[in-house]
């Protein structure tokens, strides 16, 4: 059985859920390309879906995979209490986006998990609230992890929407299961 501590649940599922979403973009890349005709090749209806929103007000697909790794290294950077690598935000093709994924997934897993076990308690500091702190526990649970699903879920959706044949399994990434 494994382990709870502040890296197992943060930095094991948040690798988990970022190599599920660029599953699902393979997924997203065969849709396109499916749909695609001579006079509107596949790449037009890729780029179309990964600028696509669920709204008007809230980010597009691409943008959505940028803040979902921004947030997982991040966070994991605020635990470690170490520097967060700084990545632009230009891609625009899913291979460019696949790539940032990887490097976040890279990044991750760098840090050792004694660089956050124990750090339930240190005061973390967000750079909207300049005068406050939460605990390292308070930002895992009450911050870093729904924000970070949020995006996952969004990017998620918007490729459903879309009708790009995904489902909870390609969400959950697969069960560690076992015989009883």
């Amino acid at each position: 059985m494994q382990e709870v501590n502040l890296y197992t649940i943060t930095i094991s599922p948040m690798m988990k859920a970022l190599d599920a979403l660029s599953k699902i973009m393979d997924k997203a890349s065969a849709h396109a390309e499916s749909k695609g005709t001579e006079r509107h090749p596949g790449s037009k209806h890729l780029e179309s879906l990964i600028n696509d929103r669920l709204i008007f007000d809230q980010f597009s697909f691409t943008r959505q995979v940028q803040v979902a790794c921004d947030n997982a290294k991040g966070g994991a950077a605020r635990l470690a209490e170490i520097e967060a690598p700084k990545y632009e935000d230009n891609e625009k093709t899913v291979p460019e986006l696949k790539a940032r994924i990887e490097k976040t997934i890279t990044f991750l897993k760098t840090i050792e998990p004694k660089k956050i076990i124990g750090k339930e308690g240190i005061k973390i500091s967000l750079p909207y609230f300049p005068t406050k702190f939460i605990t390292g526990f308070e930002y895992a649970t009450e911050y870093l992890l729904p924000n970070f699903y949020f995006h996952i879920v969004t990017a998620y959706s918007i490729l459903r929407k879309n009708g790009v044949d995904i489902g909870k399994k390609d969400y959950i990434n697969g069960l560690p299961l076992k015989d009883l």
